[in-house]
């Protein structure tokens, strides 16, 4: 027992991914965790998040598919806005067969985690109030997640809005949708929606979409996403909310000029503030602000027995960067300075049709550093599977820097693009050159072919410079000419030093020099 002193070694507070992946870990190395959740055990990715969307995301696909059938030869057929309200019970039933799936709280019992549900309170750096029960530990983990951003717009609350925490309760398909905000939500969701029947229209604040993603594939996504019907208003803003006739009417700006738009529905998708109300997080000395809690390169807190991980950073906001935040907290905790972050690799995808995908840096990101760097691109239109598949849009799009082929930054937007990252991740994790990915042995008909041929660009770029295809020339037309007949002499002087050697060893033999033939 590392700490008889206290009720448990380890507290962690939150049952999202990263406190289900803490949880397991610290279990499994000894330790006596607590685990405390307030509401739902697999946090926002599970109940609200990533598995619903992805599960809706899914079946507006299938109707998509259905209506545009055609395109492959077959009969397209007409899928109403009132049948496909059907996928909104599949995602919701989707969550249920992934919390079965995942046991989540069987796998935690298994490494000895209690589990307890309820609002817990800090009362010092040792101590927190669960439900009126004063518990100590030694250390405490904090992995409590975010909430969608509520926006103070005039009217808003009282006519009503939807989150992501809410948009899956939805019975019926809304006739018409406004989305506000142009980020992996509210994209996703606009065509989700779109496809399903919907009238959306999706505003934005800034001038593209996704502005953390590489600008030409945005660019290229929004084209994709018009040519789809759905209407798209960037540098706009909504100012106010009304109710007129039984719908919401919304007021919109834009360069200075306002509009309205009549809507069934509103979906907000503007961001995120991380979870800190009630935790009392001065009386543990635990410094934090409305962005989320600062940590160290250890994921340490101000106050030394407590670290933090998560969207309750403020930082990364994805399940999967949760879950290796959590990995190097409880290294921390139970091996003190064992591990520090390195957020040089930060991949994430948004599962849009087509996906786009990002690791490391975009083109902007390296010009606002005064880095030097080549693109490399392989568009999926002379991709055979993805021609195939009737998928033959976006492109694999690659940075690197310099004769070392070392890789910047990968972007992808094109079909299973969150599939195809994994391999540029991989690359940039172990430091791999380019060469690396065009050199591999790549399946063939695959959608990976096209990050090789992508890789393979890089040979090309290099060999079309001038002095490399003078020095190439200089060797194919001169030195190689000569290499080849210096090394035709070499053999042919060899094979005739040989067989000079096995004739007089065979007149040896003949003439009794030699007993044995292996002698």
């Amino acid at each position: 027992m590392p700490y008889p002193q206290f009720d448990y070694d380890i507290i962690i507070l939150g049952g999202g991914s990263a406190g289900i992946v803490a949880g397991v870990m610290a279990g499994g190395l000894g330790m006596r965790v607590l685990l405390i959740e307030k509401e739902k055990m697999g946090g926002e990715c599970l109940n609200t998040g990533c598995v619903p969307s992805k599960a809706l995301l899914h079946a507006a696909s299938v109707v998509h598919a259905l209506r545009t059938a055609a395109s492959v030869g077959l009969k397209s057929c007409a899928v109403s806005r009132e049948e496909a309200a059907g996928a909104l019970a599949y995602a919701r039933e989707t969550i249920a067969r992934v919390r079965d799936a995942d046991a989540t709280e069987q796998l935690l019992g298994k490494y000895g985690v209690t589990i307890r549900f309820g609002n817990a309170s800090f009362q010092d750096a040792h101590t927190l109030m669960l439900e009126e029960q004063a518990i100590r530990a030694a250390n405490f983990l904090l992995a409590t997640g975010s909430s969608p951003a509520q926006p103070d717009i005039p009217g808003l609350k009282e006519v009503g809005y939807h989150t992501n925490q809410t948009i899956f309760d939805l019975e019926t398909v809304p006739e018409t949708l406004l989305v506000v905000g142009g980020g992996p939500v509210g994209v996703e969701m606009a065509q989700a929606f779109h496809r399903l029947g919907s009238q959306v229209i999706l505003i934005q604040r800034a001038d593209r979409l996704l502005p953390r993603d590489d600008s030409e594939l945005t660019m290229a996504l929004e084209a994709m996403l018009r040519a789809e019907g759905m209407d798209i208003r960037l540098q706009t803003t909504l100012t106010a909310v009304r109710w007129e006739n039984g719908r919401r009417v919304a007021t919109l700006m834009q360069d200075g000029n306002a509009s309205e738009v009549v809507c069934e529905e509103i979906l907000l998708g503007v961001g995120r503030v991380p979870n800190l109300e009630g935790l009392n997080l001065a009386a543990a000395g635990v410094a934090f602000d409305p962005q989320g809690i600062p940590v160290d390169s250890r994921l340490r807190t101000s106050a030394p027995n407590i670290y933090a991980c998560g969207d309750v950073l403020g930082k990364y906001q994805f399940s999967h960067m949760a879950e290796y935040e959590a990995k190097i907290a409880v290294r921390n905790i139970v091996f003190p300075g064992a591990s520090r972050t390195s957020f040089r690799i930060d991949p994430w995808t948004t599962f849009t049709e087509p996906e786009l995908a990002h690791v490391g840096l975009t083109e902007d990101e390296a010009r606002a550093q005064g880095i030097v760097y080549d693109v490399c691109r392989q568009s999926f239109a002379q991709d055979d599977r993805a021609l195939t598949e009737d998928a033959g849009k976006g492109m694999v799009k690659v940075l690197t820097q310099g004769w070392s082929g070392k890789i910047l930054g990968a972007h992808i937007l094109g079909p299973r693009a969150g599939e195809l990252i994994q391999e540029w991740t991989l690359a940039m994790e172990q430091g791999l050159s380019i060469r690396a990915i065009a050199d591999l042995i790549h399946v063939y008909p695959t959608l990976s072919m096209a990050s090789q041929h992508a890789a393979q660009r890089w040979y090309e770029q290099k060999a079309e410079q001038p002095l490399v295809r003078t020095v190439l020339q200089a060797y194919v037309n001169v030195v190689r000419p000569r290499q080849t007949a210096l090394v035709l002499g070499l053999i042919g002087g060899g094979l005739l030093g040989i067989g000079v050697g096995l004739a007089r060893k065979f007149t040896r033999q003949r003439s009794g020099q030699l007993n044995h033939p292996l002698r």
